[in-house]
């Protein structure tokens, strides 16, 4: 018995499902090192309230523009495309940018009340 062709089967993928799993470990990726930020956003908001630093607030603010910048990275690396019917091509672009950074901006929302969350419960857990 030959296992040749049998073994060549069990280790091919087919296209569409390496896609696929690449483009779950890109989003997983992305939303870890989003989350890891996202606390220590928090943190550095924490410790800039309790000392009253103005080296602590200025990194925090600093770092609240980074994430901004990153969240837009969201616009380009997951592009929506929820306009692709319309016949204008044009029209179907920019209604598709504007709800992709309305998505990004969202997003950056939710990190910066997120952050606010975070200060309350470190300062509610050393009470």
């Amino acid at each position: 018995m030959d296992f040749t062709d049998y073994r060549q089967q069990l280790l091919q993928q087919r296209q569409g499902e390496i896609a696929l799993w690449g483009l779950v470990r890109n989003f997983s990726q992305w939303f870890f090192d989003l989350l890891r930020n996202f606390v220590l956003v928090g943190g550095l908001k924490y410790f800039a309230e309790k000392s009253g630093s103005m080296v602590l607030f200025y990194l925090h603010e600093f770092a609240l523009v980074v994430i901004f910048f990153y969240c837009l990275s969201y616009a380009d690396q997951w592009y929506l495309n929820l306009f692709g019917f319309l016949e204008n091509k044009r029209l179907a672009h920019g209604l598709n940018r504007t709800i992709n950074f309305g998505i990004a901006a969202a997003l950056f929302l939710v990190i910066s009340w997120g952050a606010s969350v975070i200060v309350a419960e470190i300062s509610h857990a050393q009470i």
